[in-house]
């Protein structure tokens, strides 16, 4: 059932497939005691009318996708009125089926009074479990990815061909924001068109998509490999794992390989080393080029 939300706007209820908050205008009337609370059903039209879309691809029979919607949310299924809207498109069916079902004569009506009137469970059988499997037959289609990317693609190739795209696009883009979700999806379509024009010969077909699909991609601001960048969220562990990895920090038995070439040991023991000792030992040892010479000029000499 809708969960209700109070805001300014006045009540929302939330749809149990979408988990979208919307007004009540967007689901339809139910007879149902399940839904007795708020006299509607819980899921909201678009995604009804998406689920039948489903079912239609799933049985390859829009009637057994009806029974199977009624069937779920306990609806009833008349047959005179589902024929009689049997052709609309898909998007429109479900609200004129169940515009039909608030008619007079159905009133009150749930599933319970369809299986009184012999409706038979046997009947909704899938589709893909009484047809003969035969090797060349194409695999039936994920309902998942129907959902997904929609009813308008002819085969499971063609939605393999656009999930294998989406998450080439996701890999090389892991961070990508919800704008960019957007325009992933657009380009996945696009990618569709391509694939279609060249299966077809479609050359200047291709070249269009082609350049939509360049014109997207720089749009939305996508890389094509993805980069591993050295932010400021690294810790120390991570740029030390990075460094070691190219610039192994390892022990030579060449010394020469660590020279003092620009001579920071020697500075460290003339004007640090040198002035500790002194402090802690009592000695007055001096630097040999930066004191003040009180005795023979040899006598503060560089030391071999």
């Amino acid at each position: 059932m809708p969960r209700s939300n109070s805001n300014n706007s006045g009540n929302r209820y939330t749809c149990c497939h979408c988990n979208e908050p919307l007004s009540l205008r967007n689901f339809y009337k139910s007879n149902s005691d399940f839904y007795f609370g708020i006299q509607h059903l819980p899921i909201c039209k678009t995604c009804l009318s998406s689920l039948f879309r489903v079912y239609s691809i799933q049985y390859q029979d829009k009637k057994k996708a009806m029974q199977r919607i009624c069937m779920t949310y306990d609806l009833y299924y008349d047959d005179v009125s589902f024929k009689a809207c049997e052709n609309d498109g898909d998007d429109v069916i479900i609200g004129n089926y169940i515009k039909k079902l608030n008619l007079s004569q159905h009133k009150g009506k749930t599933f319970n009074n369809t299986i009184e009137e012999g409706f038979s469970f046997g009947n909704m059988e899938i589709v893909e479990n009484t047809q003969c499997c035969d090797e060349n037959d194409e695999p039936p289609v994920d309902p998942k990815l129907v959902m997904k990317w929609g009813a308008g693609f002819s085969s499971s190739s063609d939605y393999a061909e656009l999930e294998s795209h989406y998450k080439m696009l996701k890999k090389n883009n892991p961070n990508s924001d919800n704008n960019q979700e957007i325009f992933i999806t657009s380009l996945c379509h696009l990618y569709m068109l391509m694939m279609k024009a060249l299966r077809e010969n479609d050359l200047d077909g291709y070249a269009k998509a082609n350049e939509q699909y360049s014109k997207t991609f720089t749009k939305a601001g996508l890389k094509t490999v993805q980069e591993v960048d050295m932010g400021s969220d690294d810790c120390w562990g991570e740029w030390v794992r990075r460094i070691e990895e190219y610039t192994p920090a390892e022990y030579y038995k060449n010394k020469e390989l660590f020279k003092d070439f620009d001579n920071v040991g020697e500075y460290f023991k003339r004007f640090v080393l040198r002035p500790l000792r002194n402090l802690m030992h009592g000695t007055t040892d001096r630097d040999y080029e930066y004191c003040v010479k009180d005795g023979d000029e040899d006598e503060y000499s560089e030391p071999n």
